[in-house]
């Protein structure tokens, strides 16, 4: 069901991103930081839950050459083919069909926290598996003060089928400081923040994200 989900997902016109996130791109650009340009190329880098490709798309533009997108979704990945020269897979994060210490920079923004906490642990793990020593880690986790998501069915531990139109029956879970601390406790070193938003006309609901930096 929830690969149905995301297929329809990306057949909605206004569910295609098309500029990258800008606390994402701020941190790859400290991360690039000191890096001659020949060594940035030869860089691999992997986008897990890259969607319709607007962050393919700025890694790109900031002198990444080898960039491999992954999705659940077929429909977000037939998007991406118009973007550049990304390798493209449809597979999902529990099992990645990479050997392990494959890359250098791995990014998931806005993907982790669509499965069960359980899920979690083990998505993470692959990711960790596939990175090379000190490489770098670029993500987010749906934190527990978002109220937009938190709709639909209350299945325990803070984690929700949505009834979210354009997302219907996704499984959505929500993580506080403590949690997303624990998970990322298998990185030599992590930092994080925390981003929100409200919806525009309804400031009753607020979205809200933790994003971080980790390394292997």
């Amino acid at each position: 069901m929830a690969k149905d989900s995301w297929d329809n997902h990306y057949k909605n016109k206004y569910s295609v991103l098309s500029y990258p996130d800008e606390n994402l791109v701020r941190m790859l650009k400290k991360h690039l930081a000191g890096k001659d340009s020949g060594e940035i190329e030869n860089l691999n880098v992997v986008d897990l839950g890259c969607g319709s490709g607007r962050h393919i798309k700025m890694m790109f533009e900031s002198g990444l050459k080898y960039i491999t997108g992954l999705d659940y979704s077929m429909n977000g990945l037939e998007i991406c083919k118009d973007l550049y020269s990304a390798r493209l897979l449809q597979a999902e994060n529990e099992s990645l069909p990479f050997k392990d210490n494959s890359f250098d920079i791995a990014v998931s923004w806005g993907s982790l926290h669509y499965s069960d906490k359980d899920s979690l642990k083990v998505q993470l793990n692959e990711i960790h598996r596939i990175l090379n020593k000190n490489a770098c880690f670029l993500g987010t986790l749906r934190s527990d003060r978002d109220t937009y998501l938190r709709k639909g069915k209350d299945i325990g531990n803070n984690t929700w089928v949505t009834d979210l139109s354009d997302l219907q029956n996704s499984v959505v879970s929500f993580y506080n400081e403590d949690e997303l601390k624990s998970a990322l406790s298998i990185f030599r070193y992590f930092e994080y923040g925390i981003m929100e938003r409200s919806i525009l006309g309804d400031m009753t609901k607020t979205v809200s994200h933790w994003y971080f930096r980790a390394y292997r």
